[in-house]
């Protein structure tokens, strides 16, 4: 084989390794980093810690401003917190013993919310346009950043964001419909990663 078929037949196959092995990694999620090459699933107790909000400050001022995330208010964010901390709990009970607490031999699983998207319009939307229609239907979803430690030390870091589409034939009731079902899905799919690695 000429030199130059071979040098374009292993950049060929270069590039398919670097696209192929980060997608085969993460599975589900968007971005999977492994810190320590311990098996998480021979681990026989999970503390699920206090589901934290950290979410973008430089929200829109103004309603037909898309670039930039809407607005969510200090309510509508504890209480989505509280969701993912139940969904979290339930996703894990089903396999693991829950402890009260981090320790030697305890999985520890903290989880940020870094992104929320309504699937109908909130107070906080209301605040920017007093005349919007609260009939209106928006592509909901959230965002997730997931650490999971024993005793302090970093083992995994998860990333994901679940983006709803108006496409998908499901009817939208609920303001916070979409990011409620991205809260289920996201718990699963950890619990299920944690159980098979």
């Amino acid at each position: 084989m000429p030199l130059r078929n071979t040098i374009r037949a292993m950049g060929s196959v270069a590039a398919l390794v670097t696209l192929s092995v980060p997608t085969a990694a993460a599975g589900p999620f968007d971005d999977v980093t492994v810190s320590n090459d311990r098996t998480l699933a021979a681990f026989e107790s999970v503390y699920i810690a206090p589901v934290q909000v950290d979410l973008p400050t430089d929200v829109r001022t103004n309603i037909r401003d898309i670039n930039s995330p809407r607005a969510v208010t200090e309510n509508d964010q504890t209480l989505r917190a509280e969701r993912l901390q139940r969904d979290l709990s339930r996703a894990f009970d089903r396999h693991f013993t829950l402890a009260d607490g981090p320790g030697d031999g305890v999985l520890t699983v903290e989880t940020t919310v870094t992104g929320l998207r309504s699937t109908r319009p909130t107070l906080a939307d209301a605040e920017l346009n007093v005349q919007i229609d609260f009939s209106s239907i928006f592509a909901g979803g959230a965002d997730y950043e997931a650490k999971i430690s024993e005793n302090k030390t970093e083992l995994v870091t998860i990333t994901d964001s679940f983006q709803s589409s108006l496409n998908d034939g499901r009817p939208r009731i609920g303001v916070w419909q979409d990011a409620d079902r991205a809260s289920r899905r996201f718990s699963d799919q950890l619990a299920r990663y944690v159980r098979n690695n």
